[in-house]
């Protein structure tokens, strides 16, 4: 596919900047996907479109799974969960293209993971799910992340590693490609 008339190149952050090893999933024993869990997907969902906060999300998924999470549940920062291959190629792509962030998570995780470590400043536009009451796959995200940049559509290409989450940045315009680790960043090297 070509990519000739992009001017920015827009990601997701969690399966592409870091993986998402939250605590939580762990003291819970999930098993399999959240989705296959409606009520804790659900608090997952208030919590990354900022309607609960972190301290909530916690009680009520312990009220839920009946086990005791506490503040140590907290996903905090560790610089081993980053994707730093990635994180040099977009220090690269930034001279040639405006970078933009797409994300569903919530106020705590981003404090955590974007703006502690500092990783923010290689973004020329974010738009965060608990920010905006808005979450992927709405098209609204992916519009609001073109208007930021002051793009058209087709002038982006949008990186996601869940293909339901491509779908609707290609509906509008959007160059999509799923992001598959290494032989993605092979291709992202080929835009420098």
């Amino acid at each position: 596919m070509s990519y000739g008339n992009i001017k920015a190149i827009v990601f997701d952050f969690w399966g592409i900047f870091a993986e998402f090893k939250a605590p939580v999933n762990k003291a819970i024993d999930l098993k399999g996907s959240v989705t296959d869990y409606p009520e804790y997907y659900e608090l997952i969902n208030q919590h990354n479109l900022g309607k609960i906060s972190e301290d909530e999300f916690l009680q009520a998924t312990s009220k839920l799974f009946n086990v005791e999470l506490s503040s140590r549940h907290r996903y905090l920062f560790d610089a081993d969960h980053l994707n730093h291959e990635l994180i040099k190629i977009i220090k690269e792509l930034k001279t040639k293209y405006k970078i933009g962030l797409i994300t569903n998570t919530g106020k705590e995780y981003m404090d955590e993971f974007l703006f502690k470590p500092g990783l923010d400043k290689l973004f020329d536009c974010l738009v965060i799910s608990h920010s905006e009451a808005l979450k992927k796959p709405d098209p609204k995200i992916y519009m609001l992340a073109a208007q930021r940049l002051q793009l058209k559509p087709e002038e982006i290409l949008y990186l996601d590693d869940h293909p339901d989450r491509i779908t609707p940045a290609a509906a509008l315009g959007m160059k999509v490609l799923l992001y598959e680790g290494e032989k993605t960043n092979k291709i992202l090297e080929e835009l420098l």
